[in-house]
C-alpha cells in the first residue's frame, strides 16, 4: 500500500448506543455523523459536546477526534486500513473505524491525536489539518 494522505477534523465525537432507534439519528453538525443498526442495538457517532449537553448521563465513548483517509478511494484497493492501523496499533493507540463508500474514517481518542499523528507520519503517510493544512 501506497503512503496516503489523512485529514484531521476540528470537531470532537462521541460513541453512544441506544437498544433500538425508533427515529432517525439526531443531525449533528459534524465531519462525519452515522447509525449504524443490528437486531439488538444501535451504535451512533454524534457531536461530542452536543450529545454531553443535551444528553445527559448517556453512554458513551469519547471524545474521539477524526482522521479522514483522503478519498475517494477505489474498492479494489487493499490494505488502506491496515497501513493506518498497524502504525497506531504499534503506538498503543486504540481506534473505532467506519467507512462510507468513498473513504475510511478512524477516530482516535482526543488525548491520543498528537501520538497518533506522529505515529503515521513515521510510517511514511501524510497527515493535514481540515482548516489549517499541514498539521
Amino acid at each position: 500500500m501506497t503512503n496516503l494522505t489523512l485529514r484531521v477534523h476540528g470537531q470532537r465525537l462521541a460513541v453512544t448506543t441506544t437498544r433500538s432507534s425508533p427515529e432517525p439519528a439526531p443531525a449533528f453538525p459534524a465531519p462525519l455523523t452515522a447509525e449504524l443498526n443490528t437486531a439488538d442495538s444501535t451504535t451512533l457517532v454524534l457531536d461530542y459536546e452536543q450529545l454531553t449537553r443535551d444528553s445527559e448521563g448517556a453512554n458513551h465513548q469519547g471524545p474521539f477526534r477524526v482522521l479522514e483517509v483522503v478519498g475517494p478511494l477505489d474498492f479494489e484497493l487493499t490494505g488502506v486500513l491496515a497501513s493506518v492501523l498497524n502504525p497506531l496499533a504499534g503506538a498503543e493507540i486504540s481506534v473505532f473505524t467506519l467507512a462510507t463508500f468513498e473513504t475510511d474514517w478512524i477516530l482516535v481518542p482526543a488525548e491520543s491525536l498528537a501520538a497518533a499523528v506522529h505515529a503515521l507520519r513515521a510510517a511514511g503517510h501524510t497527515v493535514v489539518d481540515h482548516a489549517e493544512g499541514e498539521h
